[in-house]
């Protein structure tokens, strides 16, 4: 089954970041979420109230390094500054060291679950966390706050489901109309839509806000928001 920019999966198959995926992941993640560079570009503008000299900044989930790259040549500048990718996939990892050459930001090539996090200022999780399995996401949430320092922030982005199902419908009727006017073909968005089933878990606003509480934070607000796809910052 073809899902768009010459990615294919076998039917049957669930979706996953392996195999060929990271050579075309940067050309279909910016066709498929909407405002992707605008999200991107509000992060870097949060950053600057988080990262100074001596900051620690994490991407849980840096993909080919895209978000990563941009936080590092806004702060470069600023002294011993460490920029951090934690990515499960050594394909997207090898695609983030393409990209950004010898410059001094380290890879780590491992999960959220299995890293020890050292204190850090800010971190950032662009559509990650909803791949992790719900038993193991309050867990990821708690690592994630134990490891910002008092006044550090986290920047999530996620997809979520709309609470109310009638509203929910219509949203997703609107990001179906979205891809194809992308360019996207009918059986590629239902392909990747199928593919999704079991692998990608999204949670509703409400219950993303009261993880987000439960495991201690107290400045939780809405930074972006384009249908389904919903940006928070927290701040510890």
């Amino acid at each position: 089954m073809e899902v768009g920019n010459s990615i294919s999966i076998s039917t049957g198959q669930q979706w996953s970041f392996d195999n060929d995926v990271a050579s075309h992941f940067d050309e279909h993640v910016q066709m498929s979420v909407p405002v992707y560079h605008e999200g991107h570009e509000l992060i870097g503008f949060l950053s600057d109230f988080f990262i100074k000299d001596g900051s620690v900044f994490y991407e849980i989930g840096c993909s080919t390094g895209a978000l990563i790259h941009k936080i590092y040549t806004r702060h470069s500048q600023k002294a011993a500054t460490r920029f951090i990718g934690v990515e499960p996939v050594q394909n997207m990892i090898a695609q983030a060291k393409k990209r950004t050459g010898s410059l001094p930001i380290e890879y780590l090539h491992t999960t959220i679950e299995n890293i020890d996090m050292e204190a850090c200022d800010f971190i950032a999780s662009y559509y990650c966390l909803q791949f992790i399995p719900l038993t193991k996401r309050i867990m990821a949430y708690e690592k994630l706050y134990d490891a910002l320092i008092p006044g550090g922030a986290l920047i999530l982005f996620e997809k979520e489901v709309i609470d109310d199902s009638k509203i929910n419908e219509m949203i997703e009727s609107c990001y179906l109309k979205f891809k194809l006017s992308r360019g996207f073909s009918v059986e590629e968005i239902l392909a990747k839509k199928f593919s999704l089933e079991g692998v990608m878990r999204p949670c509703t606003e409400r219950e993303n806000r009261k993880i987000l509480a439960e495991v201690g934070f107290k400045q939780i607000a809405t930074i972006m928001k384009y249908g389904e796809f919903h940006g928070y910052l927290c701040i510890k």
